[in-house]
């Protein structure tokens, strides 16, 4: 989940299902986007596809929805035997605010894709005009600059079908200008483009890219989850005292072991000793995957820094031929 190839292999894995499983079946209706489907059976059907789906393969179980009231992103209203469609908005999931120092180029297209999104998904659209009017006046913006983004929006609609006039003009080169986003560069911004094209006698399009910061770029906004094993690893007291382990499973994992109280290792045991302690972990270094290896390198750091927390200081002589020799 998450990887860069998730979304090749589902569709991969749900193009064999469909060739081997659901195009033997022949449902009424059956739409696919990655891993979720649609399907329409008929009434009182006992429903065999979905018992086949889930015997395709013994790590693959599917969930099912009886008359769903939404797929993905479309709710489905049943009126009087007919469908109905409209965009399910999260109530959870609210735009930035106006207040947000962000260019006021980035709020105008915010609208414009839920707008684009209403039109192609729902069968009311001046429901959803109401809807996405109510949702951004929640949010702090101005009544007018709604009010213009949705006529801007259905004008341009309105004028698809007509050729626009620059196509018959003389193509001029585009020239992008990178400046950092603050409210007064994006007040000055149409002094300075006049001045531009001015200068140039027209000859150029200017296009401003408008560099702005995310918070996590400022500092971090969640802990960094660590999925490294096969490590030698530190554990440093709040009283100096310090500790040296090493494991093959997911270090995270192995460090709250040590500090569970339930635990019956060496730290474990300091920790209850001197209640209110804590320890501190950082990875020494990456170890192999062969137990004896990793234990060999563990034996050296504890040689090199002699851990007071471990018990087992003492180093064993090393058999350069274990089995003797021939």
């Amino acid at each position: 989940m998450g990887g860069p190839l998730s979304v090749i292999l589902a569709e991969c894995f749900m193009h064999k299902l469909e060739v081997e499983v659901v195009d033997q079946f022949k449902p009424l209706f059956y739409k696919r986007y990655i891993d979720d489907t649609y399907i329409r059976r008929k009434k009182n059907e006992p429903d065999e596809l979905f018992k086949a789906m889930n015997s395709f393969h013994e790590n693959i179980k599917f969930t099912m929805e009886v008359n769903p009231k939404k797929f993905l992103d479309t709710e489905i209203e049943r009126i009087n035997g007919q469908l109905h469609f409209r965009v399910h908005d999260n109530e959870n999931k609210v735009p930035f605010h106006w207040s947000s120092s962000v260019p006021k180029k980035y709020k105008r297209n915010v609208i414009n894709g839920e707008l684009y999104r209403s039109e192609r998904i729902s069968d009311n659209f001046l429901f959803e005009i109401e809807r996405i009017r109510k949702k951004y006046l929640k949010a702090g913006y101005p009544y007018r600059f709604i009010n213009s983004v949705i006529n801007d929006f259905q004008k341009k609609k309105e004028e698809e079908h007509i050729i626009p006039p620059w196509l018959f003009e003389e193509k001029s080169f585009i020239v992008s200008i990178n400046i950092p986003y603050c409210p007064k560069n994006e007040n000055e911004i149409g002094k300075m483009l006049e001045r531009l094209n001015a200068f140039t006698n027209f000859k150029y399009r200017f296009r401003v890219l408008w560099k702005t910061h995310k918070v996590k770029s400022l500092f971090p906004i969640k802990d960094k989850v660590r999925h490294i094993s096969n490590v030698v690893y530190e554990g440093t007291c709040d009283c100096t005292e310090i500790y040296i382990g090493e494991t093959s499973r997911n270090a995270e994992i192995r460090w709250s072991e040590h500090t569970s109280s339930k635990g019956k290792s060496e730290v474990s045991k300091h920790i209850l000793m001197n209640e209110g302690h804590e320890i501190t972990w950082k990875i020494l270094t990456k170890a192999p995957v062969d137990k004896r290896k990793r234990k060999i390198l563990e034996a050296f750091y504890i040689k090199k820094f002699s851990p007071s927390i471990n018990d087992q200081l003492d180093i064993k002589s090393l058999k350069l031929f274990r089995n003797g020799i021939t």
